[in-house]
């Protein structure tokens, strides 16, 4: 009996309305494997439902409710050591007919109703199925139609022949900076993610013909969601991979008004690596961590939630500190300078989701972001000395500094005027603070007659302090 206990669990979640994500009471649950179905239940006056001590392995859930169009989710991966938490949409059906039973369901079907056309709903799950994604959004949708990849050693996307600057990403219905270790100014893609999806729900990815609701964006949009921690029971996760070590909590705050928190930390296990003693090739070791935060909660119309994500990033490339001339370990830096590199971001932000009556409800977010890379690089004057180097002095060769900053306030209306017919009115109001300082000294010198060389006076590329504000109402 107790073997049977560990190999089972719990699939719970709400259903509620598209259109006015009003809860939808009365709901037909029901999870199948193989074509048999296991267990049905059905939501309650809040539209939750739960099912206990469901055997572990791959399920599908299919909803129906009167005068709703059913939906079928496939995949649905239970384990013995975390609940399936779902939040289930259904749209209104513009006939009523007899009940039936759905086999299949649309792919990549948008939590957008605004989204006609070029975009898709990405899963969780696929994050990690498609070949090459490392659990990455942007690695993962160079499988879709349209998009390339860039190459293995990042995650730059290439959308329908568009620069990949031209991506825009959002997180929790507002802009925010690269989401990526190692980001370079002017780019929307890095070597690794900031984002993990062990804390992302169910999103948007759109190719183009964009809602009005996005905007500076030419190439595609990441409309990305955080998910609520489990409001019912504490679980805690560790995790020991190539691309980090990292720890995560979730639970609630108050069982009886179903508020939660959740919280992630990521470090590289490289540098763990390095900690140890380990060689791993290259004395270059990356060193980034990055975390992730969320508190939400609900009351009898709407809800409150705190969230936050962000990561810090640096590497260094020294090779004053070298002993004997020997270039090995120095796979990625020149052979005349130490390069080192800073980036880091963060955005937090509060959302306050409220309804407003049976076919209408608001959402606003106010937020804030900051992303600085900061690299510099200072040259190597050095000489060797009975088969060693010796070095004579570091100046400064380049360094810039790139800051921006911003404050938020979205707000967004929805009103259903029929089973098909909807709309949407908003204002994303952005208030920027930048900064960019840029200098550099080029080499002189003529090293084929065997003279070192010499650096010329700085040289000012970028001095700019700038700040705006941005509106962008949309109906």
């Amino acid at each position: 009996m107790c073997h049977d206990a560990l190999q089972a669990q719990t699939v719970r979640g709400t259903v509620i309305d598209h259109g006015t994500r009003a809860p939808i009471p009365g709901a037909i649950v029901s999870i199948t494997a193989d074509s048999t179905i296991q267990r049905r239940t059905m939501t309650n006056e809040a539209g939750i439902f739960r099912l206990d001590s469901l055997p572990i392995g791959r399920r599908q859930l299919a909803v129906s409710a009167m005068g709703y169009e059913p939906v079928v989710v496939g995949n649905i991966l239970v384990t013995s050591a975390k609940e399936a938490v779902l939040t289930i949409e259904l749209s209104e059906s513009p006939t009523e007919l007899a009940a039936a039973t759905v086999e299949g369901e649309r792919p990549g079907e948008v939590r957008n109703e605004m989204a006609l056309i070029s975009a898709r709903r990405f899963s969780v799950e696929e994050t990690d199925r498609y070949a090459g994604s490392r659990g990455d959004p942007g690695r993962m949708a160079s499988n879709f139609a349209g998009v390339q990849g860039a190459d293995d050693s990042r995650n730059d996307i290439v959308v329908r022949g568009n620069s990949p600057m031209g991506v825009l990403w959002r997180f929790e219905g507002v802009n925010i900076p690269n989401p990526n270790h190692f980001a370079i100014p002017g780019t929307g893609g890095g070597p690794v993610t900031i984002l993990n999806n062990k804390y992302l729900a169910n999103s948007d990815f759109f190719t183009g013909a964009f809602p009005a609701e996005f905007g500076n964006a030419t190439a595609g949009v990441f409309d990305l969601r955080m998910r609520n921690g489990n409001a019912e029971k504490h679980e805690f996760v560790a995790q020991f991979g190539f691309l980090g070590t990292e720890l995560m909590a979730e639970g609630p705050l108050s069982r009886k008004h179903g508020s939660s928190y959740l919280v992630n930390y990521r470090y590289s296990t490289l540098r763990l690596f390095g900690f140890m003693g380990i060689k791993i090739g290259t004395d270059a070791i990356p060193q980034y961590q990055d975390g992730a935060f969320r508190v939400n909660f609900p009351y009898r119309k709407g809800a409150v939630a705190a969230w936050g994500i962000g990561g810090t990033s640096r590497i260094d490339i020294i090779i004053s500190d070298q002993e004997k001339p020997d270039t090995t370990t120095l796979i990625y830096g020149d052979n005349d300078r130490d390069q080192y590199f800073r980036s880091r971001m963060g955005t937090a932000g509060i959302t306050w989701t409220h309804s407003l009556g049976e076919r209408t409800y608001m959402r606003a977010t106010a937020a804030v972001s900051g992303q600085v890379v900061a690299p510099y690089h200072d040259y190597v004057y050095r000489h060797v000395e009975e088969g060693r180097y010796v070095v004579d002095s570091l100046p400064p060769l380049l360094r810039y500094t790139f800051t921006e900053n911003k404050a938020m306030l979205y707000l967004r209306v929805d009103h259903k005027l029929g089973r098909r017919t909807g709309l949407r009115a908003g204002m994303n109001t952005e208030q920027q603070w930048n900064c960019y300082q840029d200098s550099a000294r080029s080499l002189i010198g003529a090293i084929e007659a065997g003279e070192p060389n010499t650096l010329a006076p700085w040289r000012v590329r970028w001095d700019a302090q700038v700040s705006a504000v941005q509106l962008q109402p949309y109906v």
